[in-house]
């Protein structure tokens, strides 16, 4: 029997979607900076020749890659999700959940993770604070990766790069520990949390209600973390997580196809420059607008020796169809198919 505190349908509402105002305008303020920095020497025209040029069935498979991407990581979540009930959950709305999540992040920096949560606590009637930690096992599973692939191609960063961007090595290196780190540390949290909760300076200080509430997010925790000590699910979960990363350098290595850049930039240097561009992800900007195209151009021009125009034009439109495009147009089909396709009860 699969424990879940009180019953999904008498638990807490999940948190606020809502953002303070001057943590958006920052995040504002830092996509605007990094865009200066891209674009401030560029010649638009040339940008726009270049954009023109690609081939549009590479830029299909750029698009179907990013999907098929965002479907693999809903696939992945299910996994997560598993110890939560004994139904088995739709892969649809574990879509959409996730699919509607980086909808939200386009507009506001972060909000996606709490529209995400709420998404698929309503769909499949789960206890958001059970959820909650299969979100950040999914988070973690990611920046470990991300810090593996650093250390990965490490030894074929330009020394332009490395001069520029000296913290990248003990960065790299620290993302991997503490991801690592989060991964061995979260199956305890229950424990930690409980544990807290006892101290004597606490707990004489915890009401009745706040003491329950500690409980029950102990238990979902507890609940919530299972799937990564359970022999069934770690090793599906280990084949899925580097499925879903190599599609994502096949939306990357796609796009030199579709700019006719084979040539130039081997399979080695996109994995350099996909990795390079992965850490715009890190910085908190609306849909990763900035820090996406200056990272990626920047390091298309030391890795391969592309020009401004050509690089800068490759990091818009590789932008627009993963970041853009396969996430808005699939939301809005997923939000209308739902609207028409009303769940029966």
């Amino acid at each position: 029997m699969v424990l879940i505190m009180n019953g999904a349908e008498e638990q807490k509402a999940p948190p606020s979607g809502g953002s303070n105002l001057w943590k958006q305008l920052l995040a504002l303020a830092i996509a605007g900076l990094f865009l200066w920095l891209s674009f401030k020497d560029a010649k638009f025209g040339e940008i726009w020749d270049y954009a023109k040029q690609t081939k549009p069935d590479f830029l299909f498979w750029v698009f179907a890659t990013a999907v098929i991407s965002h479907l693999l990581r809903a696939w992945r979540w299910i996994f997560l999700l598993k110890p939560l009930t004994d139904k088995k959950i739709s892969l649809f709305n574990s879509f959409c959940a996730v699919i509607y999540g980086y909808a939200v992040n386009i507009v506001i920096p972060r909000g996606g993770e709490v529209a995400r949560l709420i998404s698929i606590s309503k769909s499949e009637n789960l206890p958001w604070m059970g959820v909650l930690p299969t979100m950040f096992i999914d988070r973690l599973l990611d920046i470990a990766i991300l810090g593996c692939l650093l250390g990965l191609t490490l030894t074929q960063l330009p020394k332009q790069i490395l001069e520029k961007a000296p913290m990248l090595i003990p960065g790299g290196i620290g993302i991997a520990v503490c991801s690592i780190a989060g991964l061995l540390v979260l199956p305890l949290a229950s424990k930690l949390i409980r544990w807290f909760a006892e101290q004597p300076a606490i707990k004489q200080k915890l009401s009745p209600k706040l003491a329950a509430t500690f409980e029950n997010l102990a238990t979902q925790f507890g609940v919530g973390t299972k799937s990564l000590t359970d022999p069934k699910t770690v090793p599906v979960i280990a084949v899925l997580t580097p499925l879903i990363w190599l599609f994502y350098w096949l939306n990357f290595y796609c796009m030199v196809f579709a700019f006719r850049l084979e040539s130039q930039v081997s399979a080695m240097q996109c994995l350099v420059v996909f990795t390079i561009g992965s850490f715009g992800v890190l910085i908190p900007t609306p849909g990763n607008v900035g820090s996406f195209h200056y990272l990626v151009s920047q390091s298309l021009q030391f890795t391969c020796g592309l020009d401004e125009s050509q690089s800068l034009a490759y990091a818009t439109v590789l932008h627009f169809f993963c970041s853009i495009l396969a996430i808005c147009a699939t939301a809005a089909a997923c939000w209308i198919w739902q609207q028409t396709h009303p769940k029966k009860s």
